[in-house]
């Protein structure tokens, strides 16, 4: 990876504050869907696959949950990929044109898309009936979040410095 042309450290103050202002408002976004994603999956595997693939079989679930139909099950595949696609490559962006070890820098650039490709391939594989790719699910879920709000705390940190 060559270095980039300019660094994010060394911009004008105003187009840092910017830039802190997308990451702030950014996070609080994120913050939300990870709350509303927990309160529907509770992250767990069982609930994972019964929020897509419905409980009906389940007498004894409190609430009652039905598989997503086709439609559903491909809008929310089709919004996720592309608002979640979108922004990652604005963060692999901003974490390019930081001071970051080239390795680390390199994972945090690559490998959300890798997990986003695998997480929501395996939703959808999931729902057509391929049993226990709700593992990972989770796992790639899981490394996906961590990686994008490590990305998050680098680049506040690197908007923060001087």
């Amino acid at each position: 990876m060559k270095n980039p042309a300019f660094y994010i450290e060394d911009l004008d103050k105003s187009l840092k504050k910017i830039l802190l202002l997308f990451i702030a408002t950014t996070s609080l976004g994120y913050g939300f869907g990870l709350r509303y994603l927990y309160l529907t999956t509770e992250a767990n595997p069982t609930t994972l696959e019964s929020h897509y693939l419905g409980n009906e079989a389940d007498e004894d679930a409190e609430i009652m949950k039905f598989k997503k139909t086709e439609k559903s099950i491909l809008t929310f595949l089709h919004d996720h990929l592309f608002a979640l696609g979108i922004l990652q490559l604005i963060m692999s962006l901003l974490i390019y044109f930081t001071r970051t070890k080239k390795r680390l820098k390199a994972f945090l650039i690559y490998e959300p898309f890798i997990s986003l490709l695998v997480t929501f391939s395996s939703i959808y594989l999931l729902w057509l009936g391929i049993p226990g790719l709700q593992y990972i699910v989770m796992i790639t879920g899981t490394l996906f979040h961590a990686a994008f709000i490590f990305s998050l705390c680098i680049l506040c940190y690197k908007l923060l410095k001087n």
